[in-house]
């Protein structure tokens, strides 16, 4: 478990490493990303390419027996993000079939967070389509976990769902966006609201600036767009407690459903603030030993074991 946590901070001083819009070196084209992509790809081959022995391993390549565990992730049509999910499988389910792509374009069009990454451009199958992070509309992704599972186990007549979520944040209200380009009040507060998502080294130069630089509007430009298109992790998963508490014998009801969420000191910790990950383990391991959490560990815990006591049997 240690080194998988010690190769995923690695992974995240090296993916966001430079805030390229702030630095001055992005925008990039016309996508207006503030990290490299490249550097994002590299990675994400180099891990496949160490347990897969092929970086470009394809999706439908993946077994579908022995330890192998079905696999999806979502991502979202850039040219229409009100759309519904596009889903990337590494199974074959009802009336549905294993994607061709490869696995890590499929990390890579999951990852495409606006603002953040260029979307990625899957060719196959074709026509190409761009896609952007799944996360927009589908931050928590249960409801789609729920979805595929019935499709994985139409006659299962048991199975939990257990969803880990990244820490509940304020609530932000940005506004006055129209205002940025010429009202200078209107920019600081803007500004004030979006440092706390930055690493604490980058708002040194934001704070220098006696003027709204173009790499600082073009940030606050970017946060009036995701702006529109937030959405509330909180509010799917009391969707799904309420499905699994409904029209059932047992005592969770249709089934068994867990939810990890750190209430507070993390939710509004930024995507790429790798270097508050001190806080966040202090936060997480606080609520992980609280007694209520600690109940729910346990019982979750003998619902995974029963579940391997099954599939072995």
């Amino acid at each position: 478990m240690d080194k998988c946590i010690d190769a995923y901070l690695d992974l995240s001083k090296e993916v966001f490493k430079l805030d390229e819009v702030i630095a001055g070196v992005v925008p990039v084209g016309d996508d207006l990303c503030r990290f490299n992509y490249n550097v994002l790809e590299d990675c994400i081959k180099n891990i496949i390419r160490e347990h897969l022995g092929d970086e470009n391993c394809k999706m439908n390549a993946i077994p579908s027996t022995g330890d192998s565990c079905p696999t999806f992730v979502v991502a979202k049509t850039k040219a229409n993000i009100d759309g519904p999910p596009h889903v990337f499988r590494t199974y074959k389910a009802t009336n549905v079939q294993a994607n061709k792509c490869a696995l890590w374009q499929a990390a890579r069009a999951t990852s495409a967070a606006p603002t953040f990454f260029k979307p990625m451009c899957i060719e196959l199958p074709r026509p190409a389509i761009s896609y952007v992070d799944g996360g927009i509309g589908h931050n928590n992704p249960s409801e789609i976990a729920l979805e595929e599972a019935k499709r994985l186990w139409p006659a299962s007549p048991c199975f939990g769902l257990v969803s880990i979520g990244c820490g509940q944040g304020h609530v932000n209200d940005i506004q006055a966006f129209n205002r940025v380009e010429s009202d200078r009040n209107a920019q600081k507060s803007v500004s004030d609201k979006i440092k706390s998502y930055l690493p604490a080294k980058m708002t040194v130069a934001w704070d220098a600036a006696k003027n709204s630089t173009p790499g600082i509007k073009a940030v606050i430009e970017m946060a009036a767009a995701l702006a529109k298109v937030a959405s509330n992790s909180e509010d799917v998963h009391r969707r799904i407690r309420a499905t699994s508490m409904s029209s059932g014998d047992g005592e969770r009801g249709q089934f068994q459903y867990f939810r990890f969420n750190v209430p507070r000191g993390v939710g509004d910790i930024g995507l790429g603030d790798w270097e508050r990950s001190e806080e966040m383990a202090a936060h997480t391991s606080n609520y992980v030993r609280e007694p209520e959490t600690e109940e729910e560990r346990v019982k979750c815990a003998k619902l995974l074991l029963s579940g391997h006591r099954l599939h072995s049997k």
